[in-house]
């Protein structure tokens, strides 16, 4: 070869090299832009309720079931259990044998027999609060900018009123471990729903929003409830539904109404929240940053306005918070350091529950810290 030919090819390579370099960085870009949107999509596409039955019934009667043995079913919490056409409920010490394990049971609706599969359900109980615990409601209907939306009212002679918001994915029945508690004191309540619930309204993207639209829908029922005999209010939110009504309290023209707020494993950072869930799929840490950003795009919020913790001194009312450190939902971090911000407004119980999970692991502490907290709010 002609030393002229040797120059030409070394003149080449650099520029095809940078162009393998170039594709290589498009097609790494392309990747994690991929990954990010489907795990963006993770978070905010609607989800709905769905109990899992994939527990084999191996015996049950004189108030004993056996089941498989699994990290859920060893813990020694109480669980709802659910199967075609019936509910019950798993309670009190657990018996390992195996790979099977032995609780006390109760059926609350229909009849169970071996084989039957069958699924744990955090909300324990079935229903309705009549079918739950006999206790009497109506279902009313609550208007908001997208539409009508379900909620049941409770009745009670307090002219204060808890209002119940769930998380994200979850239903009213969230509510109902906590309602009996609330009920015996005399308090009134409506547990709601909102945008983007099952056979509901939804929002104009069809996305979750993260509690950035979804306080209106909190907002109007925070003004029927005021209308039809509430004086003051109690906020109470779970997991997502924290997030829901952070936001109302910073942004409703009714906060001056609300008294105090109970909070259950609440977001109190979105980006913590994300964070640990990108940390659980495995994910690197650029793949969670940049599900971050197309969130923040896809939706148009600020992540940073979310944060209740840089944002704790905004907060001016007595706050009940339950955090359990087996979460791995939400973080407990930002509760710590929530509570932590407002020793004097929050009373901070820390449990060993998984998310939401708190009441279901000790259901007597629980309800006498919401006794307690209503009770110690109302006297005021």
């Amino acid at each position: 070869m002609s030393a002229a030919f040797n120059r030409g090819r070394w003149w080449r390579r650099p520029r095809a090299l940078w162009a393998v370099g170039v594709a290589l960085l498009l097609s790494a870009g392309t990747l994690v832009f991929g990954a990010g949107w489907y795990f963006s999509d993770r978070l905010l596409d609607p989800i709905h309720p769905h109990v899992v039955e994939n527990l084999s019934v191996y015996a049950v009667g004189r108030g004993r079931i056996t089941l498989p043995s699994t990290t859920k079913t060893r813990t020694q919490q109480i669980w709802g259990m659910q199967w075609r056409g019936g509910y019950g409920q798993l309670f009190g010490p657990v018996r390992v044998s195996g790979s099977r394990i032995s609780r006390n049971f109760r059926i609350l609706e229909g009849r169970l027999a071996p084989g039957t599969k069958v699924g744990l359900d955090v909300d324990a109980y079935p229903s309705d609060p009549k079918t739950a615990f006999g206790i009497g409601y109506r279902t009313v209907r609550v208007r908001s900018s997208l539409g009508t939306f379900p909620a049941w009212d409770v009745p009670g002679r307090s002219h204060t009123w808890l209002i119940f918001v769930h998380g994200r994915g979850a239903t009213r029945r969230t509510a109902l471990r906590v309602l009996p508690t609330v009920t015996s004191l005399g308090y009134p309540s409506l547990d709601i729903t909102y945008r983007n619930d099952l056979a509901l309204p939804r929002s104009a993207d069809g996305l979750y929003n993260l509690g950035a639209t979804e306080w209106l829908d909190l907002q109007s029922a925070a003004q029927w409830a005021l209308g039809h005999g509430a004086a003051k209010l109690v906020l109470v939110g779970w997991s997502m539904g924290g997030a829901v009504v952070s936001e109302f309290m910073h942004r409703s023209r009714l906060v001056s109404r609300v008294a105090g707020l109970v909070l259950d494993a609440p977001v109190l950072s979105w980006d913590a929240t994300l964070s640990l869930g990108g940390s659980r799929a495995g994910l690197p840490g650029f793949v969670t940053w940049a599900a971050d950003e197309i969130v923040s795009h896809r939706i148009g919020i600020d992540f940073s306005s979310f944060d209740q913790v840089k944002r704790a001194h905004e907060f001016h009312l007595p706050i009940l918070l339950f955090h359990g450190t087996a979460d791995t939902t939400v973080p407990i971090g930002p509760s710590r350091a929530f509570a932590a911000a407002l020793p004097r407004l929050v009373t901070f119980v820390e449990t060993r529950a998984g998310h939401v999970e708190s009441w279901n692991v000790d259901p007597r502490r629980y309800e006498a810290a919401v006794r307690h907290f209503l009770v110690s709010l109302t006297a005021t």
